[in-house]
């Protein structure tokens, strides 16, 4: 995995789990029989926080919500339908954390009110335990990173530069070390961990396809299950030789425009976004190639996965991108997501005249050989 994706993944519990208020179970269904309790006392939280426990994805559903006492406690009661993680949050607090919680759990949770991922400690089950030892060990590695990035920024000498490199490898195998060791578990939060800390972009696609076949045995009705099932269709879907996937989006104009349209030349899928530096770097050097290998039969259809139109035009006009550019829906129609698998960026798609995949992620001097190799 690369060290990008790894150290996104790690900021887990700070950033990709959702903010949720709103939305909650219809008051016309009749509510199951409670079968779980979450009980905590969180320190640096007055009398009336309020706490919330919701489903994890896009559209997280609140299960229950408190308001902490004089002395920070709460109490949380509902039913789930089955072992999951779900997402604990303070409001108005943006960190958030993963719980491991299953029908019958009696949990209970310590932690800083405004620091739950890098401080929540959590008993009552195995399973819960082991999910917030892990978020305590990847705040601790995380806190690491970003003091070395800090390091990295402030010297120019090469040999600390090479010191803070060797020290940065080491924490990233720290990572990967910690999340192997619950997915090599024999626990339900085995198929999350692979879900969702090593199945990115550069992962031991080897590692991944055997544990799923043992959790498709194991725990076939887990919701991570059936992710990394449609994560090994998406990447069949996706191999060298396939077709590749249709897309068919809208340009800056709001025109649809397939990626079919282009068939005949040798077109450069790549998914970005403005917010991207690496992306913004590589825009720079795809301005050059495609000035070059244009005329010769070299095309890019380019997809934005930014949520502000305002913000990816901006980025078109300062980059001087004259190609083809369409902007990704959100949420479950997303095709970066759910057609090609895309979870960092830039990923790119090489290809031929004939609509088939040729090659994954070339950037740089790779690319350019690449297309001196086809459009001499």
């Amino acid at each position: 995995m690369s060290t990008i994706r790894m150290a996104a993944l790690a900021l887990l519990g700070t950033t990709a789990l959702p903010t949720f208020a709103q939305q909650k179970m219809p008051a016309t269904r009749r509510a199951p029989a409670p079968n779980f309790a979450v009980s905590g006392q969180l320190s640096h939280a007055p009398a009336g926080t309020r706490v919330l426990l919701a489903t994890a994805g896009r559209q997280p559903v609140v299960l229950d919500s408190a308001a902490t006492d004089a002395a920070g406690r709460f109490r949380l009661r509902g039913a789930v339908p089955g072992p999951d993680v779900y997402v604990l949050q303070v409001r108005g607090q943006r960190p958030t954390t993963g719980l491991a919680l299953a029908p019958g759990s009696r949990l209970q949770v310590r932690a800083d009110a405004a620091q739950l991922w890098r401080t929540g400690e959590v008993t009552g089950s195995a399973e819960a335990a082991a999910l917030s030892a892990l978020n305590r060990e990847h705040a601790r590695l995380m806190a690491h990173i970003e003091e070395l990035a800090q390091q990295r920024g402030q010297t120019a000498d090469t040999a600390v530069q090479r010191r803070i490199q060797r020290d940065w490898d080491a924490t990233m195998a720290a990572f990967g070390a910690a999340n192997l060791r619950l997915a090599r578990g024999s626990s339900y939060l085995a198929p999350y961990a692979v879900y969702t800390y090593l199945s990115g972009v550069g992962s031991d696609v080897a590692f991944v396809d055997s544990a799923t076949a043992r959790y498709a045995r194991q725990w076939p009705a887990s919701p991570y299950t059936k992710k990394l099932l449609q994560l090994q269709d998406r990447r069949r879907a996706t191999a060298i030789g396939q077709p590749a996937p249709p897309v068919v989006l809208a340009d800056p104009q709001g025109q649809r425009m397939a990626l079919s349209s282009l068939r005949g030349q040798y077109v450069l899928l790549d998914f970005w976004a403005s917010w991207c530096g690496p992306c913004r770097q590589e825009n720079a050097h795809l301005v050059q190639l495609y000035r070059q290998y244009r005329a010769k039969g070299f095309a890019v259809y380019s997809v934005s996965v930014d949520s502000k139109k305002a913000d990816w035009l901006k980025a078109i006009e300062q980059d001087g991108l004259t190609w083809p550019q369409v902007l990704d829906e959100p949420g479950e129609r997303s095709v970066a997501a759910n057609s090609y698998d895309v979870m960092e960026y830039p990923t790119t798609f090489l290809l031929d005249r004939e609509g088939r995949i040729l090659a994954k992620n070339l950037s740089g001097a790779a690319l350019d050989k690449k297309l001196a190799e086809l459009l001499p």
